[in-house]
């Protein structure tokens, strides 16, 4: 079946008419029942608001698009994008991206949080509403946020990248810590630095956050423990 058919599958199974998303990405986009994204990339492979390929024989059959367990999809941290606009919602990626290699080894994650391709076209054009950070996104294309998803038809955010924590409640002060500082900066680099240091640099970066004081310990505990350094002093005596 050839990508014109499959379109016409597609749009005939849900009764809706396949939106063309133009250059760079050349796909089609269609919005299931349940509000879920479904795209077709220029090759014809469908695929879901997470990027994983999907096959048309499993949708037409009725199956859900996602196929997540009952389990990850209660563990895992989605927040509203209220608040946001399309500046902030790029804080966020920037946010992650500067400290990406921090936050892998603090997780215990091998696959990037978010890629290079998506982190560099989102920061070259200019972004103001969430309709421009939209558009932009789903031109690079959704699956490259990696671990950080997006949904602009349920106007939420979900912190894919965090459900290696198994406490509750930490996570859920991670993403909400990464969430409102997002909102709050004008501007964000996405660049990161090198560090001689993992745990100062972590603990330095946890603080601005927010992570002060009793409540936030144990959270700054397990997001430390991974890495290397001295989490109290800058520098190390030799």
């Amino acid at each position: 079946m050839d990508k014109k058919e499959i379109l016409k599958a597609l749009g005939e199974y849900f009764g809706v008419k396949p939106k063309y998303l133009g250059a760079p990405s050349f796909a089609y986009q269609i919005i299931n029942n349940q509000g879920e994204i479904i795209i077709v990339d220029r090759e014809g492979k469908i695929k879901d608001n997470a990027g994983l390929e999907l096959e048309l024989e499993i949708i037409l059959r009725g199956a859900e698009v996602y196929s997540k367990t009952e389990e990850s999809l209660n563990s895992q941290v989605i927040l509203t994008m209220d608040g946001h606009t399309g500046n902030t919602l790029r804080n966020l990626v920037n946010m992650i991206s500067s400290k990406q290699g921090l936050i892998k080894k603090a997780l215990g994650i091998e696959k990037d949080i978010v890629t290079d391709e998506f982190v560099e076209k989102i920061n070259s054009v200019r972004l103001t509403t969430l309709e421009d950070f939209e558009a932009e996104a789903l031109n690079i294309g959704l699956e490259k946020g990696g671990g950080l998803g997006f949904d602009f038809n349920k106007k939420s955010i979900s912190f894919e990248f965090l459900n290696g924590l198994e406490d509750e409640g930490i996570k859920k002060q991670f993403a909400e810590a990464l969430n409102e500082g997002a909102i709050k900066l004008k501007h964000t680099s996405y660049k990161e630095k090198k560090t001689d240091n993992e745990k100062f640099t972590m603990r330095t970066w946890l603080l601005r956050l927010g992570f002060i004081g009793d409540k936030y310990k144990e959270a700054r505990n397990q997001l430390l423990r991974n890495l290397s350094g001295n989490s109290a002093f800058r520098r190390q005596e030799n």
